[in-house]
């Protein structure tokens, strides 16, 4: 299964998320990649040359 998706033109433009079991993605880019962690996401935006932004919500420890 795959969790995290890259579409992107290897220029400037670099759209990247997560999906869940059974979404789809449809782009106009010409590349679209998926990946399985993470971790993976962000070394492939790295050796584009592009930062990670992440989308996720910081969880406050002290309110757990």
């Amino acid at each position: 299964m795959n969790n995290f998706y890259l579409a992107h033109n290897e220029v400037n433009i670099f759209h990247y998320g997560s999906i869940q079991e059974g979404q789809t993605v449809t782009t106009g880019q010409p590349f679209l990649e998926y990946f399985e962690t993470e971790q993976n996401l962000i070394d492939r935006l790295l050796a584009l040359g592009q930062e990670y932004i992440s989308t996720s919500p910081i969880i406050n420890q002290s309110q757990l």
